[in-house]
């Protein structure tokens, strides 16, 4: 341990106990947005309980009042009880109640006859006539009406109850409601808080500034709340702008609410306080964080620094940098095993450029060994290595290809562009043939381009091998001329044969006993069969060098299948398949060959019965896409093995264990008349679960 040094432990540990401390912070903090939050609901709830408390007390007057009623109608009812004992029950339950300041009972029609008043609350009582008062005539078919708020002379308020005592008698109630207002009135909430009520019409009827009785609410947020059954509290900005902390009860007997309003800064002063104080120390804390951060971090931070810009010259190849810092601590120590580190990688290059130096010298040599054409390219067509074969191949003399593109030394047109599509897009093996036969010469080469990827996944370009395959060619041509040569002879004999079987069976050699009869029909179904693959080959033949010209006519491609299906029905009946044509949406006519059409779907359809089980199903689908036409074989047979779905439109190929007669040319026709009218060609399957065979017209052929 060297002296005077000071610990990366003990750096760390600063730092450490300083981010401790943004914990306390945070939660200093919610502390305080907690006891926000809890005095703001306290806050709420001691509003919604005043404003309920005072709807409560006038609940409670009626109800005191509805309490009488039974007593009042069944002693009004004994008939036995004179009329002044049942006045002096009416004036000791008037006594009884200190709010009352009249009762009065009327006769069926509206006048009073009988009235017991306070006259502590009403000095000139008279008799009055309800006749063509509106709770009045109401009343008649109700037990009970609430008048309005009435005020007296003195702005006093009061409220007539009128009850029906089973429509004999009449009894109107008039109950002072001065002591709840004096309440609301007095009622202090804070500093400007303040409580009053409105009725079902929202007129306030109780307010500490009498200017406001009688008058409508201002505010539509009240309006809202007076149509809610229930007491709660709201917050909402009044018609002056200021945020008001509400709270509201219902008085059901009357439908009235009593409303507590109180200004959302007064209510929250505390809160507010609280909160200013806590963003003063967190402002002040982090302002002394900040310094202390960058002190240490200055001293921390400079050798790792340091570090990260020799690691990147060392990710760059350069091993020669060396770190000269000292920090009298634990990066000493790391910054000396990074000056070992970058000297060992040194000389490990130096060792292993020896090594790529002669594993380069051995794989040039192979390169340059093998008879094909190998070029190496970046995606762009850079020139990066170029065998002798391509030399001689592109006559192309010993050139420096350095910062060279291969299509500057690639004379033929087709050749040229053959090599720009391919190495520009690729992704994965393509190979391409290429004819550069002249009049004198046949020339053909095949190229094979592949990405040049690292075993990490590291593109580094494109190889491509060139192969003449000119020998091959001619091979294929000759064999073509052979076999197209034999049919062709062989054609007229065998009309001649099929001729003559037909005249033996029509008995012109005279008549043929069943059994001959029988042997003649064999031999006529073999030299049929023998014709139809002269035929094929020929047609093959004719496809392959383009000699057939299309006879496009604008016609329907549902009559053509149709047409198609109608001469194979026989087929079809004999192995009761069910076959049908689906339309996915509508198709317009198409310019096609109609004869060369009819054949690719009668070499399809025809495949898809004899490898459809008896009774199986056969779907023809017809698709119209915005630029051609797609048409889908699908059957429910034996399916293809999935090695065979890319050989199976080769010539003479037969899916093994599945050859039930026929030349192995059909599908190979299919694809070259599919092909001539600028379309493709192409099979879906599986073993065991049918095949579906696909191919497309285009719209503008």
């Amino acid at each position: 341990m060297k002296k005077n040094r000071i610990p990366i432990f003990i750096k760390f540990l600063i730092i450490l106990t300083f981010i401790a401390v943004i914990p306390v912070i945070y939660v200093g903090i919610s502390t305080v947005n907690i006891n926000k939050k809890a005095l703001q609901i306290s806050i709420f709830e001691l509003h919604t309980q005043l404003a309920k408390s005072i709807a409560d007390k006038i609940s409670y007057q009626l109800k005191e009042i509805d309490s009488e009623i039974p007593y009042i109608t069944k002693t009004l009812d004994l008939e036995e009880i004179p009329w002044s004992n049942k006045e002096t029950i009416l004036r000791t339950i008037l006594d009884s109640h200190q709010n009352l300041i009249s009762i009065s009972l009327l006769d069926t029609s509206g006048k009073e006859k009988i009235k017991i008043y306070n006259p502590d609350l009403e000095q000139n009582p008279k008799l009055i006539d309800y006749s063509n008062d509106s709770n009045f005539l109401n009343l008649k078919s109700n037990n009970r009406i609430i008048s309005s708020v009435i005020f007296d002379e003195s702005l006093n308020p009061n409220i007539n109850v009128f009850y029906n005592l089973a429509k004999k008698y009449f009894l109107v109630i008039t109950i002072s409601l001065k002591n709840i207002w004096n309440e609301v009135n007095n009622l202090k909430i804070g500093k400007t808080g303040f409580c009053y009520i409105i009725d079902e019409k929202n007129r306030i009827i109780a307010h500490k500034n009498r200017e406001y009785l009688l008058k409508l609410i201002a505010d539509k947020k009240i309006e809202e709340i007076t149509k809610m059954p229930f007491s709660g509290s709201i917050e909402y900005i009044d018609k002056t702008n200021k945020y008001i902390i509400g709270a509201f009860a219902p008085v059901k007997e009357l439908n009235w609410r009593v409303i507590v309003n109180q200004p959302k800064n007064e209510a929250y002063y505390s809160s507010m306080i609280i909160q200013k104080q806590a963003i003063y120390i967190v402002i002040i804390t982090s302002i002394l964080a900040i310094i202390l951060s960058f002190i240490i971090a200055r001293n921390l931070v400079k050798p790792i620094i340091e570090l990260s810009k020799a690691a990147i010259e060392v990710s760059k190849k350069n091993f020669s940098i060396k770190i000269n810092i000292k920090t009298n601590d634990e990066l000493d120590d790391l910054i000396s095993t990074f000056n070992d580190m970058t000297r060992e990688l040194k000389k490990y290059e130096d060792i292993q450029l020896d090594r790529l130096i002669a594993e380069k010298t051995k794989t040039e040599a192979v390169i340059f060994s093998i008879a094909d054409g190998i070029i190496m390219t970046d995606y762009s067509g850079k020139i990066l290595l170029v065998n002798k074969q391509t030399r001689d191949i592109f006559n192309i003399g010993n050139i420096n290809f350095e910062e060279k593109y291969i299509w500057d030394f690639v004379k033929d047109t087709k050749f040229k562009e053959t090599l720009e599509n391919v190495i520009s897009n690729c992704n994965e093996t393509v190979i391409r043939e290429i004819d550069l036969s002249t009049s004198e010469f046949a020339r053909f080469f095949q190229t094979t381009t592949r990405p040049v990827i690292t075993a990490k996944g590291e593109k580094l370009g494109v190889v491509t091998v060139v192969r003449d395959i000119t020998l091959e060619k001619e091979l294929d041509r000759m064999k073509d001329d052979f076999l197209h040569s034999i049919t062709h002879d062989l054609r007229n004999p065998i009309t001649s044969i099929k001729g003559f079987l037909g005249f033996m069976s029509n008995n012109v050699a005279g008549p043929l006993n069943e059994q001959y009869r029988k042997m003649v029909e064999i031999m006529d179904r073999a030299t049929t069969r023998l014709l139809n693959m002269v035929n094929d080959i020929l047609d093959l033949a004719k496809l392959e060098s383009g000699k057939i010209e299309l006879n496009l006519t604008n016609a329907d491609l549902i009559d053509t299948i149709n047409h198609t299906l109608e001469l194979i029905k026989p087929q079809v009946l004999m192995k009761n398949i069910n076959i049908k044509i689906e339309k996915i949406n509508e198709i317009g006519k198409l310019n096609f060959d109609q004869k060369l059409i009819e054949r690719v779907i009668n070499n399809l359809v025809g495949n898809a019965i004899k490898f459809t089980p008896e009774y199986g199903n056969i779907t023809i689908q017809l698709e119209d896409k915005p630029d051609r036409v797609e048409i889908r074989v699908i059957d429910t047979g034996e399916g293809i093995p999935k090695e065979y779905l890319d050989k199976i439109f080769e010539k003479f190929q037969q899916v093994a264990g599945q050859r039930k007669g026929g030349t192995g040319l059909g599908l190979t026709i299919c694809k070259h008349i599919v092909e001539a009218h600028n379309g493709k060609i192409w099979v879906e399957s599986k073993l065991g679960e049918g095949s579906k065979f696909i191919f497309y017209i285009p719209k503008n052929i």
